[in-house]
């Protein structure tokens, strides 16, 4: 498969297969001013609680619960799990181990938490379970230059964080052929909150400090609500001075607004 036509093509979840691409790292280079390659996970789609249920009775494991027992199932232990993280313990699901921490430095002991200054969040790591699960996988690397634009990095510089957005600081995002550009009405980087991806906020292109393939620069809107936020670039770059016909869009990581 091309990974050029990758994006339009429907490919079954089921195929086992993992599929990357390779850019180039400009930063590492050989002798010889030859770069080297990183991988990025090509992401097929997003799915949430509802495709998991749906492919819980596709396969048959659901034991006579319906769709709805399922999702209802979910929704109470997801609900469960946040009373416990928030009652201070430690929550093993078997995919990760999660647990809050208070980011933010305190004058003194006598100091008390101000949301201006500090924030909670959730700590993730992968569990040994769930590392091992995937021991045995190989990545299939899609050969060809990729089309569709891909975010690698984002870093806030107010907070010198990966995870947290600074409403009115410097944000700067890395990646591959992110550069926001097109004449379609959706085009634009979006702050888009991950509880309900009707509550948005959009950047156009003018507004961009920096618009380039490899990194993109702004403001973090300073209209944004506290909560928490994705990242998502919808352009139709492509190389030369064409548009792409339809838009492609990447999405990336869940941060703290504050």
């Amino acid at each position: 498969m091309n990974l050029n036509t990758l994006s339009i093509e429907k490919v079954s979840h089921k195929s086992g297969s993992l599929p990357v691409a390779l850019y180039p790292n400009m930063m590492i280079q050989d002798k010889g001013g030859k770069a080297s390659y990183y991988a990025m996970t090509i992401i097929r789609d997003t799915c949430y609680d509802e495709d998991i249920a749906n492919d819980i009775i596709v396969s048959g494991l659901n034991e006579g619960l319906s769709k709805f027992q399922l999702l209802r199932v979910m929704e109470l232990a997801r609900n469960a799990k946040l009373a416990r993280l928030a009652d201070a313990y430690a929550v093993d699901d078997g995919i990760s181990r999660m647990q809050l921490k208070v980011k933010g430095s305190f004058d003194s002991e006598q100091e008390s938490f101000s949301s201006e200054k500090h924030s909670v969040e959730i700590a993730l790591h992968p569990t040994s379970e769930a590392k091992k699960y995937f021991e045995n996988l190989r990545p299939v690397i899609r050969q060809g230059n990729s089309k569709k634009p891909v975010i690698t990095s984002v870093y806030d510089v107010k907070s010198k964080s990966s995870d947290t957005l600074t409403k009115g600081g410097y944000l700067e995002i890395k990646g591959a052929v992110l550069k926001i550009s097109g004449d379609n009405e959706d085009v634009g980087l979006y702050f888009e909150n991950t509880e309900d991806s009707s509550d948005f906020v959009k950047v156009s292109a003018e507004e961009l400090g920096q618009n380039m393939s490899s990194t993109l620069a702004c403001v973090v809107p300073a209209e944004l609500k506290s909560g928490t936020y994705r990242i998502k670039v919808v352009t139709q770059f492509m190389n030369g001075k064409a548009f792409r016909k339809t838009p492609l869009e990447a999405v990336f990581g869940s941060f703290t607004v504050v």
